[in-house]
């Protein structure tokens, strides 16, 4: 359809850094908002939950009411993955969490990783589930992504796991980190083909992706099924700063759901996900300003709002571009971090 048909186009424009993207993506907005301006009326909050390709769309970028305001600027922006969220997310409670964990420049060609002791393996390993389209590839390593790791884990004293120490077996064995960040490749596999199960569709790879049977517990990939099995109870935010690989130009919007929702499951108040690959240096950037706004008492959305419009009104002209001030886009929760 027409909505379907802008994204795709809106998505290129902006991964390539062309002129028209800021047009396209009010474009877009106004394509979806309009209709329906009418019904939102004086309200200043808009609680979103997207389906489908709408998974894709950077919602604070959008245009709305025919005006050169974005809807960022325009409302209070509030994602959910499902309207149930919001019964929980009124809830107060408070939870012990652990030391938050950063992990950043997994060593994907990684062998025979047997360091972790995996308490919960039992007597026999987990079988690890994967959609009938899923073909291991070779990833490229993300220097890069060492310092963003570093700036974080010293911003908010987590746990730093870099190179062979980024496995999924060492994730699954921190229970309710406060905050989780990772700086690494996802991969989301097209629907076309395969209707079965959006959990299956979205991925994080990590440490051993390129050497996937050298250990039979740890493949190296962090499937969002797989992330529905974590113990991720009370963790405050989880984000996923990834460059995407896979299909690259045409990924599934079902495969981003499905990292969100997962996330969720396993118990996570909130994610922020890139929606594209973002320059490193811009990305530790743009990450670093917003845990500093989080440390100093500011609300995720707003934190995220705040630092959006500080790249977009900022001195370098490649921060103004929608590619990195609108890449990252928060899901549930949209309040304090309690450091």
């Amino acid at each position: 359809n027409n909505i379907d048909k802008l994204i795709q186009k809106a998505l290129y424009s902006t991964k390539e850094y062309l002129d028209d993207a800021d047009d396209l993506w009010k474009e877009l907005g106004n394509l979806i908002f309009n209709p329906i301006i009418d019904v939102i009326g004086d309200s200043d909050t808009l609680f979103i939950s997207p389906d489908s390709e709408l998974n894709r769309v950077p919602f604070a970028a959008l245009g709305v009411n025919n005006s050169n305001k974005y809807l960022g600027e325009t409302y209070k922006l509030r994602l959910l993955t499902t309207g149930r969220e919001l019964l929980t997310l009124k809830g107060d409670d408070k939870y012990e969490t652990s030391q938050s964990v950063v992990l950043a420049n997994p060593l994907f060609d990684l062998k025979n990783n047997n360091k972790v002791n995996n308490k919960n393996q039992g007597n026999s390993p987990i079988v690890q589930k994967r959609s009938a389209e899923f073909n291991y590839e070779k990833f490229n390593s993300l220097p890069g992504t060492e310092k963003e790791g570093k700036s974080i884990s010293n911003l908010i004293d987590g746990k730093l796991l870099l190179n062979e120490e980024a496995t999924v077996l060492a994730l699954q064995q921190i229970s309710s980190p406060k905050i989780v960040h990772i700086a690494s490749h996802a991969k989301f596999i097209s629907d076309n083909k395969d209707n079965r199960n959006p959990l299956l569709r979205g991925m994080i790879i990590l440490a051993g992706a390129n050497n996937p049977k050298s250990n039979i517990l740890d493949d190296g990939i962090l499937t969002a099924l797989e992330i529905t099995r974590l113990n991720w109870t009370g963790t405050d935010l989880v984000v996923v700063s990834a460059c995407e690989s896979g299909l690259g130009e045409i990924s599934s919007g079902e495969g981003i759901y499905g990292l969100k929702r997962a996330i969720s499951v396993a118990g996570a108040k909130s994610s922020v996900l890139s929606l594209w690959k973002v320059n490193d240096l811009a990305t530790a950037e743009f990450m670093e300003s917003f845990y500093l706004k989080l440390k100093k008492g500011e609300g995720k959305a707003e934190a995220l709002a705040n630092t959006q419009t500080q790249f977009r009104n900022g001195d370098n002209p490649k921060y103004r571009h929608p590619n990195v001030w609108a890449a990252f886009q928060l899901n549930g929760d949209w309040g304090q971090v309690d450091f």
